[in-house]
């Protein structure tokens, strides 16, 4: 049998621990872009996302290839993942100005 002030001292000691929330706070809405043009080094790129209270994420990329192409990849990313969509564009020309 344990002595009364052992067992007293893990009682205090339980109660007195900090109590942690719970994670229950849902994600704060956001969204950001950017831009990249730099014709003389033929420097081209972007991106714009947005992310919802849910934590679904929705967005795109871009960038000029060097055989000419432009590269885009639209994202949602979600309870389900991430979920790209890359589509290619035959001569394509930065827009420059």
């Amino acid at each position: 049998m344990l002595p009364r002030f052992i067992v007293l001292f893990f009682l205090t000691a339980a109660l007195a621990a900090p109590q942690q929330r719970p994670f229950d706070e849902a994600p704060a809405p956001y969204d950001f872009q950017y831009k990249v043009e730099n014709p003389p080094t033929n420097t081209f790129f972007g991106q714009n996302e947005a992310g919802d209270q849910t934590g679904r994420v929705t967005g795109s990329y871009y960038v000029y290839l060097p055989d000419g192409r432009l590269m885009t990849v639209e994202y949602v990313s979600d309870q389900n993942g991430y979920v790209p969509r890359i589509s290619y564009q035959q001569s394509a020309r930065p827009a420059q100005g």
